[in-house]
C-alpha cells in the first residue's frame, strides 16, 4: 500500500512539473513574441516617428524658434530624443528659465517653457541693466522703464544670461532676496528704490521717506523687520520719518538720523 501511495505522489509531482514547464515555455514564447512585435512596430513602422512638437508657456520666442533650438527633427524616433539635452538647449536662451520635455505617445513631443520675467533694472554708468528676480542679466538699455530701479555706488560686472556681480559684495543674491522679501511681506509699494553700497551694504528707500542701510553680511530679514518696527513706532508717536536714515551697519543697535540728506552721503 505504501508503494502505491508513493507512486501516486510521484505521478502528481511529474504532472506539476510538466504544467510548470508548459507555463514557463508559454511565458517565454509570449515574451519573445511581444518583444518582436514591439521591435517591429518601433523600428519598421512610422508609428513612433515624431509627427508633432507642441510648445507651451512661451510668449517670448517664436514657436518655430524654440523648436529649432530644441534640435528635434520631425520623423525621428520618439525615444531617441535625449530630453535633458533638449531642455539644456532651450534653457541656453536668455529669457528661458526652465524647459520641460515630455513624451506624448505615440508620436508627439511636448515642450513646457517657463520664461524669465523682467523684474528690476540696475542703473550703472548711465545704462540700465534689466534683470529677473534672481539677478540674471536679460538685456541692457539706455531707456528707463517702469521696473524697480537698483542703483550702484560700486562697479557692476555683468554678462547677458548670467548673474550680475557688484564689486565688494560677497552675496549678491541677498540683494535680490531683500527686495523679494520686502515686496512679499510689506507690499510692492514699500520700496521706492535700492542702492548697492560699498562694503557689503545696501540702502533701501522706503515709501515713508526713511532710508534703511542694511548689512548684507547679517540677517537681512531681521534688519528689515526691525526697521519697519522702528518706522511704525515713530509714526504712532507722531515723530517724523520722511527724511530719516536708519543705519544697521554701525554696531549691534541701529542708529536713526533725522533730516538726512542723500547728497551729503554720496559725497
Amino acid at each position: 500500500m505504501a508503494e502505491k501511495g508513493n507512486s501516486r505522489k510521484r505521478k502528481k509531482k511529474k504532472r506539476k512539473c510538466r504544467k510548470l514547464l508548459v507555463s514557463t515555455a508559454a511565458f517565454f514564447t509570449a515574451a519573445v513574441v511581444t518583444i518582436f512585435c514591439v521591435y517591429y512596430v518601433y523600428y519598421e513602422t512610422d508609428y513612433f516617428n515624431i509627427a508633432q512638437i507642441n510648445v507651451y508657456g512661451n510668449n517670448i520666442y517664436n514657436k518655430d524658434y524654440i523648436i529649432e533650438k530644441s534640435e528635434i527633427e520631425l520623423g525621428s524616433k520618439i525615444f531617441s530624443i535625449d530630453r535633458p539635452e533638449v531642455s539644456q538647449n532651450i534653457e541656453n536662451e536668455v529669457y528661458v528659465e526652465t524647459a520641460r520635455v515630455v513624451y506624448e505617445l505615440p508620436n508627439t513631443i511636448r515642450i513646457e517653457v517657463e520664461k524669465r520675467e523682467e523684474k528690476y533694472q540696475v542703473l550703472y554708468n548711465n545704462e540700465y541693466i534689466v534683470t529677473d528676480k534672481d539677478g540674471i542679466t536679460l538685456k541692457t538699455t539706455k531707456e528707463k522703464n517702469d521696473l524697480l530701479t537698483i542703483e550702484s555706488l560700486t562697479p557692476v560686472i555683468y554678462n547677458i544670461g548670467e548673474n550680475m556681480e557688484f564689486e565688494g559684495t560677497d552675496n549678491v543674491k541677498s540683494i535680490f532676496d531683500t527686495i523679494e522679501y520686502l515686496n512679499s511681506e510689506f507690499g510692492s509699494d514699500t520700496i521706492k528704490g535700492i542702492t548697492v553700497d560699498k562694503y557689503n551694504s545696501a540702502l533701501v528707500d522706503t515709501e515713508y521717506g526713511t532710508i534703511i542701510k542694511i548689512s548684507l553680511d547679517e540677517d537681512v530679514k531681521y534688519q528689515i523687520i526691525f526697521a519697519m518696527k522702528i518706522i511704525n513706532e515713530r509714526l504712532n508717536n507722531n515723530l517724523t520719518v520722511s527724511a530719516g536714515f536708519l543705519d544697521f551697519t554701525k554696531g549691534d543697535s541701529p542708529v536713526y538720523i533725522e533730516d538726512f540728506e542723500m547728497e551729503d552721503y554720496n559725497e
